[in-house]
């Protein structure tokens, strides 16, 4: 039977299929509005329902994301929250008829748990947001997370949430209708995360005690657990991933013996490791980002009908995939083969396992939702993310490798303009956030294709620290901010300019979070190297990461990965790389933005450089926004700070052709006085 990307079920963009192949010669692109780039997506986050019948997922509603449901049989959309000032997060079902959603509160990470009929009627707040909890409202601080649904109970859902003691998960039932929660498994220590078995049992809890992990077994007749292993959190050892259909068999992933993470079996009745399934020697079989984003994400894909692991995904130079089961494995050889140099990720099974969501993103394109039918064997496309990106007018992601400087080597993304010689371009140094866990991948990026449209080269090095490429790469990364996590980024840049495509006069480093510390670290540390700074939400005093008193487990964290002020060399070496002690050194155009409400970086981090750039006599310019967080979620603080980014990078870099020109200072904030 042919295959084919086409008989569109809901069509709203052209499909993929219309992608030139990377590497063809092209000429360079009209340059496209900012909005282009940053607007929301059509839509995101799709879902089954548990018969398979309809999809919940996000669409823009007045320029925020809300809650609306695909009905498959009918081929209709209905939008089912209307918020104009929040927006909907991670949709799931509790049911058939009941969806469960998640809903922001200004950047504070303070998400209130929702739940609404499929029909939009009996909408209730089941737990709000810590920020906006009421002191003696126990239900809103105890909730923490949903673990899933229940099987045969329209009611209920299995929630985590603090009922024995304030900051462990225990397991409990919630009330789909009032949200009140009742305990059924006390936490057996501190969990990180639980796993449930194809019957819906919670069989598995990873418990972490100061820096022991331990992995528990909870016996189903006895609901007893045992200990089947434990490893320090900074030494080689294992830890599960999820079950295989016969409810004994673990997948779990272990570096015991080995550079890098792999997947093996592990037989939960002998409690013994069982053979591999599969290993790389560069990468960890792990997704890295969604490993380190959560604390448990897993990247084995699980087929519900078979109820069994039929493959897994792993970041890689690009993420790939090792199939387990042929059926599934053909599937990706006919997506591949219809559309190739492309990612074809199963997002979703259909409980009755008759049709599987797809979400195909590549470099260029951000993404199709597929659905495929696998009686007939043919896709329809449900919906393109971003009508409004081209493929053939984005720039293609390369991956690289080069020697640092003492030898280490470093892997990273090179962006080119498309249709421009591959010579003396300005480049954009753009190092990911985290740091630790997390890296760059081959995928679709706004910014990077933004700053690609503008005439940049785009470079992203997964300096040493970061995730994917063992512990000993991830550890290498310890206590080494601003000297040796530099010094890589550094070394990508005079990489580029040695290789002949980046002009030493027009390089500019911009980054998120640790990224925005590396930008400010490099305009203070390596100042020659740099025409221009974007720092976006960044760190500048790396002392105030690290709290004065906290549980033994996040003061370990922080003790190792930056420092003890405990320790009079640790506190130097702190002091000496915070660039909020070095604004002297600045003589660039430099633009900072910060969110008021970021939980994660402080607005201290900004007003704290603000003050050491006014005693200095820098001038900058500087974005504070009132209602944001940890990165502008809101559609138009998103596409305003880029507009102000698109007329930085203009007016200072390329329109300057190598010169320096300092802008003067702009406070963007319309509450300057409450904010002192």
């Amino acid at each position: 039977m042919k295959f084919r990307l086409a008989a569109l079920l809901f069509a709203v963009a052209l499909p993929l299929s219309g992608a030139s192949a990377p590497g063809a010669a092209a000429a360079p692109g009209p340059e496209l509005p900012v909005k282009t780039f940053f607007q929301a997506p059509v839509i995101a986050s799709l879902t089954f329902s548990p018969n398979g019948k309809y999809i919940a997922c996000l669409v823009p509603f007045e320029h925020r994301m809300n809650l609306a449901v695909i009905d498959l049989e009918k081929g209709t959309k209905n939008l089912l929250t209307n918020f104009k000032d929040r927006q909907a997060t991670q949709p799931s079902w509790a049911s058939d008829d009941r969806i469960l959603f998640r809903v922001d509160d200004d950047g504070k990470e303070s998400f209130a748990l929702y739940a609404v009929n499929r029909d939009g009627k009996d909408p209730v707040v089941l737990a709000s947001g810590y920020s906006k909890a009421d002191s003696n409202d126990e239900v809103n601080v105890r909730f923490r997370s949903v673990l899933g649904r229940i099987e045969g109970d329209t009611k209920n859902i299995l929630v985590l949430a603090n009922i024995t003691y304030r900051d462990w998960s225990d397991v409990a039932t919630m009330n789909l209708k009032t949200g009140t929660m009742t305990k059924l498994i006390e936490a057996p220590g501190d969990v990180d995360y639980y796993l449930r078995d194809h019957a819906g049992q919670v069989r598995i809890a990873v418990v972490q005690k100061e820096q022991i992990r331990r992995v528990l077994y909870r016996d189903a007749k006895t609901n007893g657990w045992v200990t089947l292993g434990e490893h320090h959190l900074d030494a080689p050892g294992w830890e599960p991933l999820a079950f295989d259909g016969d409810n004994r068999t673990l997948f779990i992933w272990s570096d015991v013996g080995r550079k890098t993470k792999a997947i093996y079996r592990y037989d939960t009745s002998a409690r013994a490791q069982g053979d591999l399934v599969f290993a790389d020697d560069t990468y960890d079989a792990l997704d890295a980002n969604g490993a380190a984003a959560t604390s448990f994400s897993s990247n084995l894909i699980v087929d519900p009908v078979k109820k069994k692991i039929v493959g897994l995904s792993y970041s890689a130079d690009r993420t790939r995939f090792h199939w387990i089961d042929d059926e599934m494995r053909k599937i990706q050889e006919k997506l591949e083969a219809s559309l190739p140099d492309t990612v074809h990720r199963p997002r979703q099974f259909a409980a009755d396992g008759s049709k599987i969501i797809y979400l195909s993103t590549s470099d260029r394109d951000s993404g199709v939702y597929y659905l495929f039918d696998r009686k007939t064997q043919k896709v329809n496309e449900l919906a393109v993310i971003k009508p409004g990106i081209d493929p053939d007018q984005m720039a293609a992601m390369k991956p690289v490798t080069f020697p640092a400087r003492d030898g280490l080597t470093l892997h990273g993304y090179l962006t080119l303009p498309r249709g421009r010689p591959a010579k003396n371009l300005p480049l954009i140094l753009h190092p990911h956030g985290g740091p630790f866990g997390i890296r760059d991948e081959w995928n679709y990026n706004d910014e990077v294709q933004f700053y690609a449209n503008r005439g940049f080269a785009v470079l992203q090095v997964n300096y040493r620290g970061s995730g994917g490429y063992g512990r000993a790469y991830e550890a290498a990364g310890f206590k080494k901010w601003g000297l040796e996590m530099q010094n890589d980024l550094s070394d990508g840049v005079k990489w580029c300019i040695a290789q002949g495509i980046a002009d030493p006069a027009r390089v500019v480093i911009s980054g998120a979070s640790y990224g925005g510390y590396a930008t400010m670290a490099g305009l203070t540390l390596s100042p020659e190297l740099y025409c221009a700074g974007i720092n976006y939400v960044g760190v500048t005093d790396i002392e105030l990461l690290i709290p004065r008193e906290a549980p033994p487990d996040r003061m370990y964290w922080r003790n190792t990965r930056l420092g003890k002020l405990s320790d009079p060399a640790d506190k130097q070496r702190l002091y000496d790389t915070s660039p909020v002690h070095l604004a002297d050194r600045i003589n660039v155009p430099l633009l900072m933005a910060y969110g008021k409400n970021d939980p994660r970086v402080r607005i201290d981090h900004g007003f704290d450089m603000e003050r050491a750039l006014k005693k200095a006599g820098k001038t900058f310019e500087m974005i504070i926004e009132e209602d944001e967080g940890h990165g502008f979620r809101k559609e138009e603080s998103r596409i305003a700070f880029f507009d102000t980014v698109d007329v930085f990078l203009k007016k200072n870099v390329l329109a300057q052709l190598g010169t320096v020109k300092v802008g003067p200072i702009q406070v963007l904030d319309s509450a300057d006085k409450a904010r002192r």
